[in-house]
């Protein structure tokens, strides 16, 4: 009968039907076997170093949940990591009772990586016989082999979906020369290709020399936003003090990161470099395989995957930076080196959308300087050395994300993204800077005679297209 059931096993597990058919096959035979006790396949997370459930014999309704648990104390883990049976078993049975439990866990090893255990559980009258237990050893074998081939032909499956994906997304990418469309574009590719809830994109302010939010995607309220973009910002902070990428598979339970448990499990991120330098960082977050609904831990495969997707990334960037950066030169203003109007109003739209899409609000203000300076240079220098000075008042009032641009010959545009509270601070902060830079001109220049107003429109109160909000904020005031 033994010698039987083993070939039975084998037959079942070389069977060409699918491996989760064949897995509850096996285990129902098992079961069998045994007389009828449960039993279940455990498989093993290297990563992450859990335990989870492939199959079993139990019965769950409405549907079999995600189960894990860690593997480190565990008997499961001991059977695995010392590659033995272990059978557990009543010995001293209370007077009258004629029958045993017993528990064994059979190790799951192909070529030389641990998979997973195979656990049974059984109720017998006598000790389970030797000639049972090498049966159970050897369909435990055929059950090994199995689960190996099936995962590594799952891994490879994977891997050549993913690459084919990141192919496929790498010709649209490489070919995308305008840098707000490329980077919605990087983000939604980078989670779909690695099932990543959310996306961050920081890009290098060569004006500010800092690293600013490009682009995000993801399902965030405002106050998680707020809370995954300090996260993201320690990520960042690491990376660009030099490590290479910044990988944490559990936020939970690494220290120095535990105060973020709450804001998102797992994370992974890298640079975006051009030309030996890093022009900016990728981050995605909290990793939600086919199916599921608890985010999993992005592993080691995750981060060579995202290395690979991130090559295309990093030429496309670095091209369309180089692009937009030559575009500007043609349309930047010589005497204070800012945008003018054709690049504002291209980003005015593009924050508008932005706003709408992410219901945040949104603050464009203007700026009109008249300056006559009766002494030294010609009208013309003498209002662009004032113009200059102005420029770089505004510039340094600004946040690292602001957009400034010169849109005519005495006015200044700038749009405030993300100005919850714009109206109450930043426009003060702003005003003060230039007034404060006003009086050094007129020390410099004592017959100086500077006069500045401003108007400002907030998005959506005050309008909600950039036409509206052009009309409102071009009622100036001193």
């Amino acid at each position: 009968m033994s010698a039987d059931f083993a070939k039975k096993a084998g037959e079942i597990l070389r069977s060409g039907k699918p491996i989760e058919e064949r897995l509850r096959e096996f285990s129902a035979a098992v079961s069998g076997y045994v007389g009828g006790g449960s039993v279940s396949v455990l498989l093993f997370d290297r990563d992450s170093e859990d335990f989870y459930l492939r199959t079993t014999t139990l019965r769950m309704a409405p549907a079999a949940p995600e189960v894990h648990f860690a593997a480190e104390g565990t008997l499961e883990e001991l059977a695995l990591a010392e590659r033995r049976p272990i059978i557990l078993f009543e010995r001293d049975l209370p007077a009258g009772s004629r029958r045993r439990g017993t528990v064994l866990l059979f190790p799951l090893v192909s070529s030389g990586e641990p998979n997973g255990v195979l656990v049974v559980h059984a109720v017998t009258e006598s000790e389970v016989p030797d000639a049972r237990l090498a049966a159970l050893t050897e369909a435990a074998t055929w059950l090994s082999e199995s689960v190996g081939v099936s995962l590594r032909e799952e891994s490879a499956a994977l891997r050549m979906t993913k690459i084919a994906a990141i192919n496929e997304a790498g010709v649209n990418i490489i070919s995308t020369l305008d840098l707000t469309r490329l980077l919605k574009l990087v983000v939604t590719s980078a989670c779909l290709i690695m099932e990543a809830e959310t996306c961050v994109i920081r890009l290098l302010d060569p004006h500010t020399g800092k690293f600013g939010i490009r682009e995000y995607y993801g399902m965030k309220t405002e106050g998680e936003q707020k809370d995954l973009f300090l996260l993201d910002k320690q990520a960042v902070t690491a990376v660009l003090k030099g490590k290479p990428h910044v990988l944490i598979r559990d936020v939970a339970q690494e220290p120095g990161w535990k105060e973020y448990a709450d804001v998102a499990r797992t994370l992974l991120c890298l640079p975006l470099r051009g030309d030996g330098e890093i022009l900016g960082t990728v981050s995605i977050f909290d990793k939600f395989p086919h199916k599921t609904f608890f985010p999993a831990s992005f592993t080691t495969d995750d981060l060579a995957t995202f290395e690979k997707f991130l090559r295309y990334s990093e030429k496309a960037v670095a091209n369309a930076i180089a692009y937009e950066r030559n575009e500007r030169l043609k349309n930047q203003d010589e005497a204070t080196g800012l945008p003018t109007l054709k690049y504002f109003q291209e980003r005015l739209l593009h924050e508008i959308a932005r706003a709408k899409r992410f219901r945040r609000r949104l603050v464009l203000m203007i700026c009109e300087v008249q300056a006559r300076i009766p002494e030294g240079r010609t009208r013309a220098s003498r209002g662009d050395w004032v113009m200059q000075r102005m420029a770089k008042a505004i510039r340094s009032s600004l946040r690292e994300y602001d957009i400034v641009a010169r849109i005519s010959e005495g006015k200044f545009g700038m749009i405030l993204p993300e100005a919850e509270d714009g109206k109450v601070s930043a426009i003060p902060r702003i005003k003060k800077a230039i007034a404060a830079e006003v009086e050094e001109i007129r020390k410099r220049a004592r017959d100086a005679r500077i006069e500045v107003r401003f108007g400002h429109a907030a998005f959506p109160e005050d309008g909600d297209d950039h036409e509206k909000m052009i009309f409102k904020s071009n009622i100036l005031k001193v």
